[in-house]
């Protein structure tokens, strides 16, 4: 029970840390950047819906106020067409006692054919004229009436005031309803005396039903609660509402009539913000006004916001859900993992632990027990090495003694070649101490080039005293590289290539090897060419690629070559190391690149 206790103590401990590593994680990487994309979003569809209700309300606008000129304005295309009518001035002007019955009969019988001609044609709903001959015509008073009927109506005197072409909405009527006429919008123009044109002499008037004009402008329904109204200067002559849920109408229509611009502009009237747009249609001041409350505009925005806001909420929460119940399996297995090693850590190193799950946890555990299996090996193998270190020790000094023996039996053989007046033997014994000192030098992994150069003459001259000098040398160094460093035999196992499975494979078993040093701004190169057999593509390219491929892994050899490129590469990195041409029949030429590096008391010396 105590031991439960401390290890669900020490769960504790790991999950309240890793609890809230884990809750800052989710919050940068599910919760941040979710409310900054619904943010984002939210702002851009504000913008497009915004954009998508004006480009509606500019369009229905549009349309409505294009509808009403095309059906209010074929009230002034019939009036001008009446008013240069010889017919109407002969109506108006003919003097009753000048004129027979029949002839009137026949001119009212023309006109009335005129009027129904014209309101067919332009769908108009009703001509009138009105005229001043103090006697009636035969059709019934329909198309042609007494000024003397209508002279006190209002909208007559205003009309015989104005004298121009004026519009009537159903408003300037409403007496002439009492006696059955039909609410309309109307063109009206007076007709003057062509002899006195201060006289006039009858009235025009074209009729439109109100149906007509009221259907289209409650026809166009831009918002919820917006209002398309036709205006007479601060009088509403139609409303897309017959109720307006707006307040302060009239206070609004006031200052739509200041409005010069055909643009949506902000209004405000009390506290509540409206978009407004106006537009003069007609020859009067007539005008076509559209309100759009701010709230109706971002109606759409506000319950989006809302609709996301919700599922941001759902969604945080869901993953938080997830997240708990994920990590939970995740810091008990790692509160294990942490109980293990602090056992470990007091020196017992039996322990062992059971993984579960698939996933890194899983493994860590499973590298766990394989690192402590390890452990138990390497401490068995560290008692195993200290019973060799002992022998080790010896070999050690058998083979710092070994170099000395090698180099004193050669100076016997010297000397006893001498004594009998062999030159050749004491050459070649001269030679091969030379070679064998400057391979081991002293050591050093890292010596001069000119130590490098001549061990690599003393191997040419070597195989020239084995095989009666057939390898003809050319050495051509730039003396200025004398004193740069090179990690030592690089050049004599190249040589030895060229001189082995190039010059020696021909025929004549003979043959040129060339050796060139140059100092360059990138580094020394150094070139070994030789006249021998050459190589083909593929064994060129397994010696000396830097990776071997797996189609190369049938050409045999090349082992030293390949150990010389990764020396090279290894101690100094890439550009550097070994790069070669090769022409089969014709030789090979191979390049040792490498930097140049001057020790610390040559540069001094340079100094």
């Amino acid at each position: 029970m105590k031991n439960k206790l401390i290890q669900w103590l020490q769960w504790s401990s790991v999950r309240g840390k890793l609890a809230g590593k884990l809750l800052c994680i989710y919050f940068l990487l599910i919760v941040l950047p979710l409310g900054m994309f619904s943010f984002y979003a939210y702002l851009r569809v504000k913008h497009m819906i915004q954009e998508q209700t004006f480009l509606a309300a500019q369009n229905a606008f549009g349309d409505t106020c294009l509808a009403l000129e095309r059906l209010l304005g074929r009230l002034d295309g019939v009036i001008d067409i009446l008013a240069t009518d010889p017919l109407i001035y002969m109506t108006a002007s003919n003097d009753p006692r000048d004129y027979s019955y029949i002839h009137r009969l026949e001119d009212s019988d023309q006109l009335a054919k005129t009027f129904k001609y014209l309101c067919m044609l332009a769908d108009v709903d009703l001509i009138r004229i009105y005229v001043s001959n103090d006697y009636s015509y035969s059709n019934s008073k329909t198309n042609i009436v007494q000024i003397s009927e209508v002279d006190q109506y209002g909208w007559y005197q205003t009309a015989s005031k104005n004298g121009g072409r004026l519009w009537f909405a159903p408003a300037d009527y409403e007496t002439a309803y009492d006696k059955g006429e039909t609410q309309c919008f109307s063109s009206v123009q007076m007709i003057y005396n062509p002899s006195s044109i201060k006289e006039p002499l009858a009235l025009l008037r074209a009729d439109i039903e109100a149906g007509r004009v009221e259907e289209l402008v409650k026809g166009t329904s831009i918002t919820e609660n917006g209002l398309l109204l036709l205006l007479r200067g601060e009088d509403i002559l139609l409303s897309s509402d017959p109720a307006p849920s707006i307040s302060h109408t009239d206070t609004l229509v006031k200052q739509v009539q200041d409005l010069t611009s055909d643009t949506w502009e902000t209004i405000q009237t009390e506290g509540t913000e409206y978009y407004v747009r106006c537009k003069k249609i007609g020859p009067s001041n007539w005008c076509i006004a559209s309100i759009l409350p701010h709230r109706d505009v971002f109606r759409l925005s506000r319950e989006l916001s809302t609709e996301m806001l919700a599922i941001v909420i759902c969604v945080a929460l869901t993953a938080y859900l997830l997240a708990c119940l994920i990590s939970r399996s995740t810091l008990k297995r790692i509160g294990q993992l942490t109980t293990i090693m602090q056992t470990v850590e007091k020196g017992n190193v039996t322990v062992r632990l059971e993984p579960s799950g698939n996933d890194e946890i899983a493994q860590m555990m499973k590298s766990f027990n394989q690192m402590m299996d390890r452990v138990d090996a390497l401490m068995e193998e560290s008692v195993e090495q200290g019973r060799q270190i002992q022998s080790l020790e010896l070999k050690a000094l058998q083979a710092q003694i070994n170099p000395h023996f090698l180099y004193n039996s050669l100076d016997l053989i010297n000397c006893t070649a001498i004594d009998r007046n062999v030159p050749e033997i004491s050459r070649m014994v001269n030679a091969l101490g030379k070679f064998y000192r400057l391979s081991l030098s002293k050591g050093r992994e890292v010596i001069s080039l000119s130590d490098e150069l001549k061990h690599a003459k003393l191997y040419v001259e070597i195989q020239n005293l084995r095989f009666e000098n057939r390898i003809q040398s050319e050495w051509d160094i730039d003396p200025s590289a004398d004193r740069c460093q090179i990690i030592k035999i690089v050049l004599q196992p190249i040589i030895e290539n060229a001189i082995l499975h190039g010059i020696f494979e021909k025929p004549s078993k003979s043959g040129r090897l060339k050796v060139t040093l140059r100092r360059h701004s990138d580094g020394i190169r150094i070139t070994v060419e030789d006249d021998g057999i050459g190589m083909d593509q593929k064994t060129l390219l397994k010696i000396f690629s830097r990776t071997v491929l797996p189609e190369h892994s049938t050409v045999s050899g090349g082992y030293g070559i390949r150990n010389i490129q990764e020396r090279l590469t290894l101690a100094y990195g890439f550009p550097y190391g070994l790069y070669c041409k090769s022409f089969p029949g014709r030789g090979t030429s191979v390049t040792v690149h490498i930097p140049a590096i001057i020790p610390e008391e040559d540069k001094e010396d340079i100094t």
